[in-house]
């Protein structure tokens, strides 16, 4: 069916998110389709976080999906990759769906290619998640559930979102 998420489409969130995806995203706009970029999930991506695009949310069983989370961390123009993997090497990221540990791939860490959207000069990043065929959630409500640990502490976070039947929902339209 044209316009369904596919595998490409998925792996490309976690691959380029912060280097090529961010280049597309803003030579076309915060609306680009395609972009592997995904800041609003509108591509498959599912992140985490209260107070987000992907809290509450509808996805299609038809798609392919990625769930992930990405860390950054930089500062002036001299934070070099040296500094970079020793500031995000610490960083663990376990996921939780629905109760049960989810089993994810962490990505290696890249140059960041929007620092100053935090605020920094220099940035790197990594992803950790999973691409998550159609047949990996079943159709309903889902809980998902991060935990990150760096240095500095814990963070615990989580988001409830729904995969809708073909022919329903977020299948319609697409």
């Amino acid at each position: 069916m044209p316009g369904r998420i596919k595998r490409g489409d998925a792996e490309a969130i976690l691959n380029a998110f912060g280097t090529g995806g961010l280049v597309i995203l803003r030579r076309r706009g915060e609306t680009a389709e395609a972009a592997p970029v995904d800041f609003f999930g509108s591509n498959g991506s599912i992140r985490p976080f209260r107070d987000s695009p992907w809290d509450g949310r509808h996805f299609c069983a038809e798609d392919w999906h990625v769930i992930l989370v990405a860390w950054i961390d930089g500062g002036d123009a001299s934070f070099d990759h040296q500094q970079a993997q020793a500031a995000l090497d610490p960083v663990t990221i376990s996921f939780t769906l629905d109760g049960a540990a989810l089993a994810t791939t962490r990505k290696p860490i890249k140059p960041f290619n929007d620092p100053q959207r935090f605020g920094l000069e220099r940035a790197w990043y990594f992803q950790e998640g999973k691409v998550m065929a159609p047949d990996d959630l079943s159709v309903g409500q889902h809980e998902l559930s991060v935990r990150i640990t760096d240095p500095t502490g814990v963070g615990d976070d989580g988001i409830t979102f729904f995969v809708d039947a073909a022919g329903t929902g977020a299948c319609l339209g697409t």
